[in-house]
């Protein structure tokens, strides 16, 4: 793999990075397991010749939940500010999915499954971070210094 340059976006052999959230879990309000209790978005970049990793957490708005005829939606916050949510839509008919994800007020992505949980968020977070998404930057040799290495293993063990 050739050495990135300073500055450049970063691609490590085209490799996407995608998040399965856990379900909502609230013992008084069982509807709400058709959501995810949080949304990452991730994307790698160099900075001065050293890796980076942004990374942008959606935390559930519970006052915007809304259930009409079968239809149930909410949207998610980005912790870090900004004009940056996702819309998440479920149809209880026929088990699609429906996310959109804006930043700076404008829809910057859709996506749309019938197929299960797991394909919908793929295909969701697949997309990273875009420009002007409020996040965090922490260089990966860091974040991996500090234990992140070995939480990886074990949580890549349960899986």
């Amino acid at each position: 793999m050739r050495k990135p340059e300073q500055n450049e976006p970063i691609k490590l052999n085209k490799t996407h990075y995608m998040f399965i959230p856990k379900r909502l879990e609230i013992a008084e309000r069982p509807e709400m397991s058709r959501f995810p209790a949080n949304v990452l978005f991730l994307s790698f970049r160099n900075t001065d010749g050293r890796l980076q990793a942004g990374s942008a957490l959606y935390e559930p708005d519970f006052d915007t939940y809304h259930s009409e005829q079968g239809l149930c939606s909410m949207r998610y916050h980005n912790v870090y500010g900004g004009d940056c949510y996702l819309a998440v839509t479920y149809h209880e008919r026929n088990g699609q999915y429906r996310g959109e994800k804006f930043v700076n007020g404008k829809r910057v992505s859709v996506t749309v499954s019938t197929d299960n949980w797991r394909s919908f968020f793929t295909h969701f977070t697949m997309l990273g971070l875009v420009d002007g998404e409020h996040c965090k930057f922490e260089y990966v040799e860091e974040v991996l210094a500090g234990g992140g290495r070995q939480q990886l293993k074990k949580d890549s063990a349960r899986d």
